[in-house]
C-alpha cells in the first residue's frame, strides 16, 4: 500500500493515535520509542476514531459536539468538520472513501463524505446503533445496538438494513475476520463474546475469562482475536480456530479500544482511567510499554 500520513520529526516506529476526551485532543504517539509526537486539539470530547485504509484521512467523532471532525494526517492537521447532529459515536470508512456514521440517541446511520465534509445519505434502523464494522470485501456492515440484544446487517451498495440477527447478550463492539465470513462481536455485560459465521448464520459464544468484554481487533493474519475486558483490566487473546482462549494479557486501569500494527507484530491498547496506553509485543504477548497520553483515553488507530 502506497501513501499514508506524512512522518513526524523524530518518528521511528508505528503512528499511533489516541482520542484523549478528558483533554478534548487527539494524541500521536511513536510506538517505538514511547513519546508523543504531536497533539491536536480537536474541539469537545472526541470519541471514536476510523482511519482510512491510505492513512491520509481520520475521522474523530465527537458525541458532545454533534460532529465528526475530519484530520489531515499529511500534517496532522483539522481538514474539517461535518455538523451531524444526535450523539454521534462510532464511525468506519467505506471502500469507496465515504464513511458510515452511527449515532447514540437516533435510530440511523449517515453515510459522510469527509472530503466534501457532507452528508451524502441517511439509513433508518428500527433502534439507535453503537458501534459498526465493515466485511472486508466491502459488501455489508454490521452494527450493534446498545443495550439491545440484536445485530443489524446493512447492505452497502442499498445503504438498507437486510437483516436483524439475534444474540443471547448485550452485544458492544463487532469486528471482522481478513476473509469476511467470520465476525466477532464482544458481550458486554457477561465474559463472553458471539463467533458469528455470516454463511450459515450460526452463532457460538466462546468464553474470555476476563470481566465485561469492551472491545476487540482481529489480528491482520486472522488467527487470534483480542480482547480488552474493562473491568478484569486485562487482554483475552483467542484463537481464532480453537475458538478458545490462548493468552492472558494485563492492560491499564479501564481499557476500551484496541489496535494492531499493520505487519502484525504490536498491539496498542488506550486505557481510559490511567489515561495511557499499552503497548504489546503479539509474538511473546509481553507488554513492553505503557505511554502516558492524556485523559480520558478512548479510541485508538495505527498507522
Amino acid at each position: 500500500m502506497t501513501g499514508g500520513p506524512a512522518a513526524l520529526a523524530g518518528q521511528t516506529g508505528d503512528l499511533v493515535i489516541v482520542t484523549a476526551e478528558g483533554s478534548h485532543e487527539i494524541v500521536f504517539l511513536d510506538g517505538t520509542s514511547h513519546q508523543i509526537q504531536a497533539r491536536v486539539p480537536s474541539g469537545v470530547a472526541p470519541h471514536n476514531l476510523a482511519l482510512r485504509a491510505d492513512g491520509k484521512l481520520l475521522l474523530a467523532t465527537a458525541p458532545a459536539a454533534g460532529e465528526v471532525v475530519v484530520l489531515d494526517l499529511q500534517g496532522p492537521r483539522i481538514h474539517g468538520r461535518i455538523t451531524v447532529g444526535a450523539k454521534p459515536h462510532s464511525a468506519v470508512f467505506l471502500p469507496d472513501g465515504t464513511a458510515y456514521v452511527t449515532y447514540e440517541a437516533v435510530p440511523m446511520i449517515r453515510r459522510v463524505d469527509p472530503t466534501t465534509l457532507s452528508i451524502k445519505a441517511e439509513v433508518s434502523l428500527p433502534e439507535a446503533p453503537h458501534n459498526v464494522a465493515v466485511s472486508p470485501e466491502g459488501q455489508v456492515a454490521l452494527l450493534t445496538s446498545q443495550g439491545s440484544s440484536r445485530i443489524w446487517l446493512v447492505n452497502l451498495q442499498r445503504d438498507q438494513v437486510t437483516e436483524k440477527i439475534q444474540t443471547a447478550g448485550s452485544p458492544h463492539d463487532v469486528a471482522f475476520e481478513p476473509k469476511g465470513q467470520v465476525a466477532w462481536i464482544t458481550n458486554w455485560e457477561s465474559s463472553l463474546v458471539f463467533r458469528l459465521d455470516l454463511g450459515s448464520r450460526r452463532m457460538i459464544a466462546v468464553p474470555t475469562g476476563g470481566k465485561s468484554p469492551h472491545h476487540l481487533a482481529v489480528t491482520p493474519d486472522g488467527t487470534e482475536v483480542w480482547v480488552t475486558n474493562h473491568r478484569s483490566q486485562d487482554v483475552t487473546v483467542i484463537d481464532t480456530a480453537g475458538r478458545e482462549e490462548v493468552g492472558r494479557i494485563p492492560a491499564g486501569r479501564g481499557p476500551h479500544h484496541i489496535s494492531f500494527s499493520r505487519d502484525g507484530r504490536r498491539a496498542y491498547v488506550a486505557n481510559n482511567i490511567s489515561g495511557d496506553v499499552t503497548v504489546i509485543d503479539v509474538a511473546t504477548r509481553r507488554v513492553v510499554g505503557q505511554i502516558p497520553a492524556g485523559r480520558g483515553l478512548h479510541g485508538v488507530a495505527v498507522w
